[in-house]
């Protein structure tokens, strides 16, 4: 293939080249011209930067009086193979701060990991002498803290400014 020949198509197999959709074959002939030529590479580069900061999803952190408040940037899933769990995680373990609110309203799914990284980070307050609630979580998630009873462990909220307010 002449990679430089045409545009469009050097784009598309850069990204099916970082999406591993290319067979051993092409990706062989690919990789041995993108390492040889500085221009494809450094498109390479940029490409890959590009999709890896479009995938990575973002939690939120904001801080409303004393409360620490987490939030998704985009819709997500809180399942077993979801980066928005370990940000989310991530964020609530480093916290030193003793109230957490985490807004549940992009959330669209969860799976009994997502329910056991709730159960995680409320377990993670409570040793520290504070609290973990929620906010406006779904209905299909509301249904299942429902189910599962953790609604009767973690406190649910669907107004910001009425969770805010029980943490006083």
């Amino acid at each position: 293939m002449q990679y430089h020949d045409d545009p469009v198509q050097r784009e598309t197999q850069i990204r099916d080249y970082l999406l591993k959709r290319l067979d051993a074959a092409a990706a062989e002939a690919f990789e041995s011209h993108y390492l040889a030529c500085d221009q494809c590479f450094e498109e390479l580069r940029a490409s890959e930067l590009l999709l890896t900061g479009l995938g990575q999803t973002k939690v939120d952190r904001r801080r409303l009086e004393d409360v620490v408040v987490f939030e998704f940037s985009r819709p997500v899933q809180l399942t077993r193979q979801s980066r928005e769990m370990r940000a989310l995680l991530q964020g609530v373990l480093e916290q030193k701060d003793t109230k957490v609110l985490i807004d549940l309203s992009r959330v669209s799914r969860i799976d009994s990991a997502g329910l056991g990284l709730l159960m995680s980070c409320y377990s993670h307050a409570v040793r520290n002498r504070g609290m973990l609630k929620l906010l406006r979580p779904s209905a299909p998630v509301q249904n299942l803290l429902r189910l599962t009873k953790i609604d009767s462990v973690l406190e649910t909220y669907q107004d910001e400014s009425q969770a805010l307010s029980s943490f006083r």
